[in-house]
């Protein structure tokens, strides 16, 4: 018996949908993308915000850590340890260069910030991932599009169908996009043509949308940082721009000359006189007459003398707040923390902290979780795909050992392609205490020395090792080069 908590099926295998939120983000998508694009390119407030996701969250690019699966693969330690360094030098050798972008401009570590901003300004962005040549002479590249692009053709309107530019089949499930391009004279006019997901040959997950905030398993486009408080920046540069206003006004020297009802009326007014001097004179010129002079604008330091009956009254702009910066400091901790991605802080937006070491070092462990919420969202949308394209390819060309992965099935090779990013290191406001307290987290085995290393620094600690080593060794034979030699009798 159906209820509502037990409702008859619809069909076996059939997917339960509910209100759709795809009718909601696509009808102000577009809007969204360009109000916000204009926040984050034009205003001081929006770009400082965008500026510092990007910066924490990316820095100069994630750097993998190959880490396979042994328990999946059994391979031996030699194995492994060989297949570890030969696809790090193979990926940084390769995805280091230019030639991973389509556009030969951007190397994979630089694209990852162009990725995350495109996200944060626009809500998403398409990833293109192919191949160059054929056979044995092929190479992958990736290609990076604008989330703006993706949209419906020019008077088609959304459907079950087709949503903000992507094609879902009869499950909800994307299988394509559709890609504005331009035309010839680069106006406003533009065409759209269809994209697949998957290469129907191959199987190849070709295209793909970007998303770094989803927020409903449906959701199939993405929504811009800035969109939640779009209206507080726009109120919050319009006070920025009369207090400016206010402040230029207050640096002029500008009064009201009045006079008294009875007083009697000279025969050249004051305002006579000003007007004369408000105009230039060329070659020693006379004075225009005052009536042909309909504006006065005084002068900085200019003091002319009253006439009697007349004063001087100084005039001043009013503003709604007489403490500009604790105001600004007020609105910009609530648009920081209003913004999209779980927000920030206004101290981490600013780069300014406080000197309380406790309540910033608090502010940056906290916010820290969520740039690594984030970066695991970077790495599973852009960089495990890209990381796996690559090393595929290396295998396939003899760069790389790793054995059984041909002949392996979808798992064994996933176990193979496992791999961690590493993001920036934290901010370190005292690194003394932040150092001592690492090494007693070791000493008292809460951590490893790696993760100590890339919680620190952001380095991989078996590079770390190496170097280390390598220094030593070096430090060892220059101090055996100074070393004289023991006065002995043969040698006399």
């Amino acid at each position: 018996m159906s209820s509502q908590y037990n409702p008859p099926r619809r069909g076996k295998g059939a997917a339960w949908f509910p209100l759709d939120v795809n009718e909601f983000v696509s009808v102000f998508l577009r809007s969204l993308q360009d109000r916000s694009t204009k926040a984050a390119t034009e205003t001081s407030t929006g770009s400082m915000i965008i500026n510092a996701f990007v910066h924490f969250t990316v820095g100069t690019g994630l750097v993998p850590q190959s880490s396979p699966e042994n328990s999946l693969l059994n391979w031996t330690e030699e194995q492994r340890s060989t297949f570890i360094s030969q696809a790090e030098r193979f990926f940084r050798m390769y995805a280091g260069s230019r030639r991973i972008d389509h556009y030969g401009r951007l190397d994979f570590f630089q694209m990852q910030a162009v990725v995350f901003r495109n996200c944060a300004e626009t809500g998403d962005c398409l990833m293109h991932r192919s191949y160059r040549g054929k056979r044995r002479n092929y190479e992958p590249y990736v290609q990076i599009l604008s989330g703006r692009w993706v949209r419906n053709p020019q008077g088609e309107t959304d459907s079950k169908g087709l949503t903000g530019g992507v094609y879902l089949d009869s499950m909800g499930r994307e299988t394509g996009y559709s890609i504005a391009e331009t035309t010839e004279e680069r106006q406003d006019t533009y065409t759209c043509y269809p994209v697949q997901k998957f290469n129907p040959r191959s199987g190849f997950e070709e295209y793909d949308l970007i998303r770094l905030d989803q927020r409903e398993a449906n959701q199939v486009r993405g929504i811009p940082l800035l969109s939640p408080v779009l209206e507080d920046i726009q109120d919050l540069e319009a006070f920025k721009a009369a207090y400016k206003a206010k402040a230029a006004t207050q640096a002029l020297f500008t009064g009201v000359i009045t006079s008294e009802k009875d007083a009697p009326s000279p025969v050249v007014s004051t305002m006579d006189t000003l007007r004369g001097l408000a105009l230039p004179r060329e070659n020693g010129d006379a004075l225009p007459a005052p009536s042909d002079v309909d504006d006065v604008k005084l002068g900085t330091g200019n003091i002319i003398a009253l006439n009697p009956g007349e004063k001087l009254d100084m005039a001043e702009s009013k503003v709604p707040a007489t403490e500009y910066e604790k105001f600004i400091a007020t609105e910009l901790s609530q648009i920081t923390a209003g913004s999209g991605f779980g927000g920030i802080p206004s101290e981490m937006a600013l780069q300014k902290y406080s000197n309380n070491y406790s309540a910033s070092r608090a502010t940056i462990a906290g916010q820290e979780k969520r740039w690594q919420d984030l970066r695991a969202m970077l790495s599973s949308g852009f960089c495990d795909p890209v990381w796996e394209q690559v090393i595929d390819y290396g295998i396939r060309i003899g760069e790389i050992e790793a054995p059984g992965y041909i002949e392996g099935d979808w798992m064994y090779r996933k176990a193979v392609l496992a791999v961690t990013w590493i993001g920036p290191a934290p901010i370190n406001i005292d690194p003394k205490a932040e150092i001592e307290a690492m090494v007693m987290a070791i000493d008292n085995n809460l951590i490893t020395k790696e993760d100590a290393v890339r919680m620190l620094f952001g380095k991989d600690f078996e590079e770390t090792v190496e170097r280390r080593a390598k220094e030593m060794r070096q430090e060892d034979s220059l101090k055996a080069a100074d070393v004289p030699e023991e006065d002995t009798d043969e040698s006399r």
